[in-house]
């Protein structure tokens, strides 16, 4: 495993900790960090990634900021992006200035200023847009909402309670 790599494009098999490039393609392998201006991964997984494009297809990635993100078949565990592509893939959590779509896809918090999903399940949406079939969405904004009124009260007259005692 090396330390660091610094080249203009570069493919992996196997491991490496960090790794800083034009282009990287990794096959079959993992990297701790990355920075670089494209990454394409395949049967991989990556620490943290940050780089203009990452397309994944059967990896996973625990950090990812970027601009564009596709992921085939594969996991992200937190994703800071302007657009996200999720397909037959999972997600922690998903934040994205511009536009999400996940089809066959579950993510756990999802916001974004648009959304668009099919067939996909989704924890918490927060979004001003959302297009959807097929989707299962646990909870939204006004449910978070009551939710957060709810427990105000509750704590209101929990404290309210103990005031008079």
């Amino acid at each position: 495993m090396s330390e660091s790599n610094e080249t203009g494009g570069e493919e992996i098999r196997g491991g490496i900790r960090d790794v800083s490039a034009r282009s990287l393609t990794i096959r079959q392998g993992g990297a701790r960090s990355v920075t670089a201006h494209e990454v394409t991964m395949r049967q991989g997984g990556i620490t943290r990634a940050d780089a203009q494009e990452i397309a994944l297809t059967q990896g996973g990635v625990a950090l990812a900021t970027t601009e564009k993100l596709h992921v085939t078949a594969g996991a992200a565990g937190a994703v800071l992006a302007e657009r996200a592509v999720l397909e037959q893939s999972m997600a922690q959590v998903v934040v994205a200035r511009g536009h999400v779509e996940m089809d066959q896809a579950a993510g756990v918090l999802v916001a974004a200023g648009s959304v668009r999903v099919r067939d996909s399940a989704i924890g918490l949406l927060v979004t001003p847009h959302f297009e959807g079939e097929g989707v299962r969405v646990l909870m939204g904004p006004r449910a978070f909402a009551f939710g957060a009124g709810v427990g105000l009260v509750l704590s209101v007259l929990s404290l309210w309670r103990r005031a008079g005692r």
